[in-house]
């Protein structure tokens, strides 16, 4: 009997493990409002209902994106994530872009900081070694 609980509670134990480490491999969330500094972000973003917003002359406090779904808004442009690979601690992104006077497609690399903060890891040679990081602001 004594055997037979053991194994029992051994079971659940391993069943619970699975579940927990599962939960863990899942993809990074990128949702919601992010800006170059966390004390800044109410001069950053403006919130209306469920929408979240640029603030007026918010560039004057930094920067940031609005994320949701598989759409990333800048103050002057907006993208549209075609694919994303995440390995370990860093997601790539490719994404075509729009703003007012021209389409392109990028390459982000976004390197995971912590739940709350990101860094955007630059590609371009003449940028070599540079990043930006961004914190999620509470919305």
């Amino acid at each position: 009997m004594f055997n037979s609980s053991r194994s029992t509670g051994l079971g659940v134990l391993l069943a619970c493990s699975g579940f927990l480490l599962s939960s863990q491999a899942q993809a990074f969330d990128l949702t919601g409002a992010w800006a170059t500094s966390a004390d800044q972000c109410g001069k950053v973003f403006v919130k209306k209902g469920d929408q979240i917003n640029f603030a007026q002359f918010s560039e004057e406090f930094g920067g940031g994106f609005v994320a949701a779904g598989n759409e990333i808004r800048g103050k002057a442009a907006r993208c549209t994530i075609k694919s994303r690979k995440a390995s370990g601690d860093t997601i790539d992104l490719h994404a075509a872009c729009a703003s007012e006077i021209m389409a392109s497609s990028i390459d982000l690399q976004i390197k995971i900081l912590s739940d709350n903060s990101v860094s955007r890891i630059f590609q371009d040679p003449d940028f070599a070694g540079m990043q930006l990081t961004f914190y999620r602001c509470a919305m």
